[in-house]
């Protein structure tokens, strides 16, 4: 099976791994973006998953920084 996609393959087919549990899929301003949750309501930007280049020059948003969120945004 070939899965022509953006989406790492962890985030796909997640195993068993404890590692993998703090990672979430969050739409953060029409963005969509693969974080990692540090606290409750915080969460730094692991990977923008988007095909518009615009989303990448959006400041605030890059791989690394952290973002805050309220709780109707989580998946």
């Amino acid at each position: 099976m070939t899965l022509y996609t953006i989406v790492p393959e962890e985030y796909i087919f997640p195993g068993h791994s404890e590692a993998h549990e703090n990672i979430h899929f969050l739409n953060y301003g029409g963005i969509p973006v693969i974080c990692e949750q540090s606290d409750h309501y915080s969460f730094r930007v692991e990977r923008i998953v988007s095909t518009d280049p615009a989303h990448f020059l959006v400041k605030g948003i890059e791989p690394g920084s952290i973002l805050s969120v309220k709780q109707s945004f989580l998946n």
